[in-house]
């Protein structure tokens, strides 16, 4: 099949204006490469003197409020909240250190404790109105 000449324009038309983009597209992402390397900086290249200066905090485990819960040893840095946590129910403390320190969801907690997910649900909350409360009472 025989395409007409002014199919044959449109075609080449595109082609170009296709080449145009890719060029200017390999341009942009050239320019951000460069920008990027020269602000980025290879961890072997940083000298441990710099990492002092700029605030490094070195956090010790004896500063902390250690927990165990199932082979997890969580550590809560705040005193308060720690000492707070040890008021709670070792069920509502669990559900609460588990989800908002190790970053698991409720199927995933539930999964571990073999209950439903609803109940670690129902764990969470009451534990977390009565940290809310604790530290109310604290302040």
């Amino acid at each position: 099949m025989r395409t007409s000449s002014f199919e044959h324009i449109v075609r080449l038309q595109f082609n170009s204006l296709m080449l145009i983009v890719i060029k200017n597209k390999v341009k942009s992402r050239n320019r951000q490469l460069a920008r990027h390397s020269k602000r980025e900086v290879l961890f072997c290249e940083i000298a441990e003197t710099k990492q002092v200066e700029r605030g490094t905090i070195d956090t010790c485990f004896y500063d902390c409020v250690s927990f165990k819960v199932l082979h997890f040893t969580i550590y809560v840095s705040d005193e308060t909240l720690g000492t707070v946590l040890h008021r709670l129910s070792e069920k509502q403390r669990s559900a609460i250190l588990l989800r908002y320190f190790q970053g698991m969801n409720d199927r995933e907690i539930s999964e571990l404790y073999h209950v439903s997910r609803s109940a670690i649900c129902s764990r969470r909350t009451r534990g977390l109105r009565k940290l809310k409360m604790l530290l109310s009472e604290r302040k």
